[in-house]
C-alpha cells in the first residue's frame, strides 16, 4: 500500500460558516469532479441531508459546487437557516450514496 496520508473514507463537514465541505474520499468515490451543481434536500424527520450532483443549472435549487485542491465545497447557509439545521460550529458526518436517489446522505444524528 503506497497511498498513505490520503483520505478514502467519504466524510462531509458542516462548518460554522454555513459550507458543505467534502473531503477527497467524498469526491473521488462520489464523482464530484464531474459535476457543476448539486442540489439540496433535507429529510426533517430522519435528520438527514441529501447532497444531488447536476450538471444542468437550469433545475430549481441548484448551488454551485467548488472543486478544490483537497476536496470541494458548497455554500449552503440559506440551506441551513430556512431549515433550522444548527451550524454554529463545525461538525463532521461520514456520507453515503443513495443509489434509488442518486445522491448523498449525511445523517445529522448518531444512526
Amino acid at each position: 500500500f503506497t497511498k498513505v496520508c490520503r483520505a478514502y473514507r467519504p466524510k462531509l463537514s458542516v462548518t460554522k460558516s454555513g459550507i458543505i465541505g467534502f473531503n477527497n474520499g467524498c469526491v473521488n468515490r462520489f464523482g464530484l469532479a464531474q459535476y457543476e451543481y448539486v442540489i439540496l434536500y433535507y429529510d426533517r424527520e430522519n435528520e438527514r441531508i441529501g447532497i444531488q450532483p447536476t450538471n444542468s443549472s437550469d433545475e430549481e435549487g441548484v448551488c454551485k459546487l467548488r472543486i478544490r485542491n483537497s476536496g470541494a465545497d458548497v455554500s449552503a447557509r440559506s440551506f441551513f437557516d430556512y431549515y433550522e439545521i444548527d451550524y454554529d460550529e463545525t461538525r463532521r458526518y461520514d456520507a453515503v450514496w443513495d443509489d434509488e436517489n442518486s445522491m448523498i446522505i449525511a445523517y445529522l444524528i448518531e444512526q
